[in-house]
């Protein structure tokens, strides 16, 4: 199930990132004009998206139970 989420969490990381790469290189007048909070709307979507797909992937520690 974990692997499920991880896949998941990363494809929808991987379309905010292309989106968030689209809010810095667009040269749209509406975009230009709102760049500032469109950059710090993406940033905040994009880094908990991040965190989360690297916690996902990263192994689990085994609990040893004597």
């Amino acid at each position: 199930m974990r692997k499920l989420l991880a896949v998941l969490s990363t494809l929808v990381t991987l379309f905010a990132i292309k989106e968030a790469v689209y809010v810095f290189i667009s040269q749209e007048a509406d975009m230009v004009k709102q760049r500032p909070i469109l950059i710090v709307i993406s940033l905040s979507i994009c880094i908990p998206l991040i965190v989360l797909s690297l916690w996902l992937w990263s192994p689990r520690g085994k609990k040893n139970k004597p």
